[in-house]
């Protein structure tokens, strides 16, 4: 089965939002939501996870899609293609800070829109594969790792995780109180990660056992956080106590 690729609108003009999405549909694409403001848009973008985001500057409301895109970069892994009215110099610096994955200047075309969403998607794509190959030699693959935030590769310390949540395609990495999205999925991950120290603890959670604070036979806590144990994981759980504990 073919997986299509999820689109997200974001824009307040509702005419152009509904041909936005009739034109990206006949395309082959999947339109996943339309949301019109910005308040409250990223607790919703991050229960649905879009391949992709199209986004007005100009929202309607207090926040902008420029506010928007400033939050969204702090919690979610999602190429950001703007639409805009404008162009030139003073826009590019107004969202250069961003690193937005495209602009699409309206009017558009259907042919502009599907090749800049191609671009942004490909762009993407290969961002991640070189945060894959930056991690480094063995040597270093039990101390850091790359993740890409705001358009940059910003390296985590392998030691500061606390845990990992699978999400389908999507994994939830848990460092220092902050929350990384990344669209890969957790058997991806869990590779570049030492064995002995990550743990699957249940069928959407592995936990780093240095952080493991106490456990009991239904979870783990981790400072003040309690994740679940599967009942099937709990003796593999015991046994990495004990490794650690030797």
């Amino acid at each position: 089965m073919i997986t299509k690729t999820k689109i997200l609108l974001v824009e307040d003009n509702q005419n152009l939002s509904e041909n936005v999405k009739e034109m990206l549909i006949i395309q082959g694409y999947e339109v996943c939501g339309i949301l019109d403001k910005a308040e409250e848009a990223c607790t919703k973008i991050e229960a649905v996870l879009p391949d992709l985001i199209l986004m007005d500057i100009q929202l309607k409301g207090k926040k902008n899609g420029i506010d928007l895109a400033e939050e969204l970069r702090q919690t979610i892994d999602v190429p950001i293609v703007f639409l805009t009215s404008s162009s030139g110099k003073d826009i590019v610096k107004k969202v250069n800070h961003i690193r937005p994955d495209g602009f699409i200047t309206k009017p558009f075309t259907s042919e502009s829109i599907i090749t800049s969403i191609e671009l942004a998607l490909q762009t993407f794509r290969q961002s991640n594969e070189k945060a894959s190959k930056m991690i480094g030699s063995p040597d270093k693959l039990d101390s850091e790792i790359f993740i890409r935030e705001n358009g940059w590769l910003k390296k985590i310390m392998v030691n500061d995780i606390e845990w990992i949540k699978a999400d389908g395609s999507y994994t939830h990495i848990y460092v220092m109180g902050r929350q990384y999205t990344l669209r890969n999925t957790v058997k991806e991950v869990i590779l570049k990660l030492p064995e002995n120290q990550f743990v699957r603890i249940h069928k959407s959670y592995i936990v780093n056992m240095k952080k493991v604070d106490a456990l009991s036979s239904s979870a783990v806590k981790i400072e003040e956080t309690e994740i679940p144990v599967g009942r099937n994981y709990y003796h593999k759980l015991l046994q990495n106590i004990n490794k650690l504990s030797n």
